[in-house]
């Protein structure tokens, strides 16, 4: 449990009302302001406790008014209060890890002074900060999100996986410390290749990243690219990738379809520092100068039973 203190300057004011006071002032039913809460991640909590703030009101108010407004339906709203809070809840724990690799040498109250003086200075600037970013997400989806109304909603790209080989015996070999440093690096560094492409990563997996790109070149260029820097640096494990092209289903920021589970299948099957690709991407990519392909005999994997891979290479 954290104080009242850090409590008060985590959330920007003391906790002072329950549940049922706070529908009260925004004059709703409790089980609807019930709903919202939930859907936006946070606990249930206990009727009379006070432990909401001014802040929680007039978001709840806001939320409630865009509702009213007549551009967001109820369960609308409540999808992306879902979207939202699984979003962003990532994203705080990324963040509290990271102040709290900061504070591993402090005692307990050094790191809970250290906090309330952080909670202060540091938060308005990562709200304007987290803001701002999103702003610069809104503005790329929206404008991925008109180029789909060109394809029916399913936008043609191409779905890459890259997975670290060996990671569940590295997992049992290594340091904790260590194998947090690992996949912060695996995952930093190919995000960065990805954005580097014009592609978007969708989601990591542990292990593995998930991304897709509107350019099969250039989601091809970050397999490989990936793959080569894993080969040069010893201290990297291994890595294999799969790539697979064909219209996707977007929802929530994640997507869907076969050219993703293509993708899973493929890297699946990869053998260490290699890339397979399924036909729609070999296809895409043949009579490029960069790449060479080569065809493999076809195979049996779960829900495909003609895969034919192509192994991908530079030229």
């Amino acid at each position: 449990m954290i104080s009242d203190e850090l409590e008060s300057a985590l959330l920007g004011s003391a906790c002072r009302y329950d549940r049922d006071e706070v529908a009260a002032q925004v004059g709703a039913p409790v089980e609807e302001a019930s709903a919202v809460w939930a859907a936006m991640g946070f606990a249930e909590v206990p009727a009379g406790e006070p432990a909401f703030t001014d802040r929680d009101v007039a978001a709840l108010r806001t939320a409630l008014a865009l509702r009213d407004s007549g551009v967001v339906d109820p369960d609308t709203l409540l999808v992306l209060a879902r979207a939202m809070g699984q979003g962003l809840a990532r994203l705080a724990e990324a963040q509290v890890e990271v102040f709290r690799g900061q504070a591993a040498e402090l005692t307990p109250d050094e790191a809970h002074a250290a906090a309330v003086e952080g909670a202060t200075a540091v938060l308005p600037q990562l709200e304007q900060l987290v803001v701002h970013v999103w702003r610069r997400q809104f503005a790329a989806a929206t404008e991925r999100s008109f180029a789909a109304l060109l394809t029916d909603g399913h936008p043609v790209l191409a779905v890459g996986f890259v997975d670290l080989v060996g990671f569940t015996q590295t997992s049992r070999t290594t340091d904790a410390g260590d194998l947090q440093r690992l996949l912060e690096r695996f995952e930093r560094e190919t995000s960065l290749r990805v954005t580097a492409c014009g592609g978007r990563v969708v989601k990591t997996l542990g292990d593995a990243v998930l991304y897709v790109a509107e350019s099969v070149t250039g989601a091809a260029e970050v397999a490989l690219a990936t793959v080569e820097a894993h080969e040069r640096d010893e201290s990297l494990p291994e890595v294999r990738a799969g790539l697979a092209m064909g219209p996707v289903l977007t929802r929530l920021g994640d997507v869907f379809g076969e050219p993703v589970n293509l993708a899973s299948r493929l890297t699946a099957e990869a053998r260490p520092s290699s890339v397979l690709v399924d036909r729609g991407a070999a296809d895409a990519l043949e009579g490029s100068s960069a790449f060479r392909l080569v065809r493999l005999q076809q195979r049996s994997v779960r829900g495909y039973r003609a895969l034919r891979p192509h192994v991908l290479r530079r030229a």
